[in-house]
């Protein structure tokens, strides 16, 4: 008998060509792949085999030259740009190898960019103001005593911390993570893995993460390789 699957995104027949001069450069040719609701996945791969287009491309963040996604049954691909914006910002969240924190903002200010953009284009009161809620994204994160510090006073495994809880402060389903440790020394790198492990299970959330580092294997129950632009495992 087949297991019932949950599943909450579709890539399907995905394509990604860039125009370089006279030439077309694909770098994603025919991905499909589904993803389960509460799923850790990892995509795995050398540089340049296509894998944060396809994150990127899941994410709203790009466009497939052809093939769609499909989010909850719904083909984000025919939405209007203000629409994709939306679901980006309710449903989504995105953490980069580099932190891209506000430098002239505390951590706090930061974490709370997102929930205000969403209040903005939201029609829904919220249960919570901004504040409070990055106020205790923070102390899950590990970073109650530095609510008030700016990036410039944070180490870099507490700047990537700050930059999940920015992530996560709009309690998206999906997180999106592009080599979300690359730039960390291996005990920053380990605390920000186990940090997923526990957001994964404290909230079901669905985490996709790219990286070319196979110590990241242990964090997902599933993995999946990209070489020049397929699937190969």
């Amino acid at each position: 008998m087949e297991e019932h699957k949950d599943v909450l995104i579709q890539a399907q027949d995905i394509t990604k060509e860039y125009r370089i001069g006279k030439n077309t450069l694909r770098v994603l040719n025919g991905v499909n792949l589904e993803i389960d609701r509460g799923e850790v996945l990892i995509i795995l791969g050398p540089s340049g085999a296509g894998k944060s287009t396809l994150l990127h491309i899941l994410g709203l963040l790009d466009t497939p030259t052809s093939g769609q996604t499909i989010y909850r049954g719904e083909n984000l691909n025919k939405l209007s740009s203000k629409q994709q914006a939306e679901r980006r910002n309710k449903h989504f969240g995105f953490v980069f190898q580099f932190y891209h924190l506000l430098p002239d903002f505390t951590a706090l200010e930061n974490v709370m960019m997102p929930g205000l953009i969403g209040q903005r284009t939201s029609s829904q009161p919220h249960k919570k103001t901004c504040r409070e809620k990055a106020t205790e994204i923070l102390d899950i994160v590990g970073l109650k005593e530095r609510i008030h510090h700016r990036p410039d006073q944070l180490s870099g495994g507490e700047r990537q911390r700050v930059a999940f809880a920015r992530a996560l402060v709009n309690e998206p389903e999906v997180l999106f993570c592009d080599e979300p440790t690359g730039n960390l020394d291996t005990k920053n790198s380990k605390e920000i893995q186990d940090l997923m492990l526990k957001l994964n299970a404290l909230n079901n959330q669905t985490f996709i993460i790219v990286t070319h580092d196979e110590n990241f294997a242990r964090l997902g129950k599933r993995r999946i390789k990209i070489v020049d632009g397929r699937i190969v495992d």
